[in-house]
């Protein structure tokens, strides 16, 4: 998972692209799995979103040092 600074309609905000390669478990098949991480990374990037936002409203941001 990679997470870069982008201006978004307009306004300041982040990308995170996500790849991943997972083995399918013994009694289980393709699609249960990839349903079951999904599930995680969407949970996992809800999480990540709501902190930034407090954060944000809070005012308890850094600026982006560009380079």
């Amino acid at each position: 998972m990679t997470v870069h600074p982008e201006v978004i309609e307009g306004r300041p905000g982040t990308m995170v692209i996500e790849s991943f390669v997972v083995d399918v478990p013994e009694g289980n098949t393709m699609d249960e799995t990839c349903y079951f991480v999904e599930a995680l990374i969407r949970c996992n990037l809800k999480s990540l979103a709501d902190v930034s936002e407090r954060m944000a409203v809070m005012d308890q941001t850094e600026p982006i040092n560009r380079y």
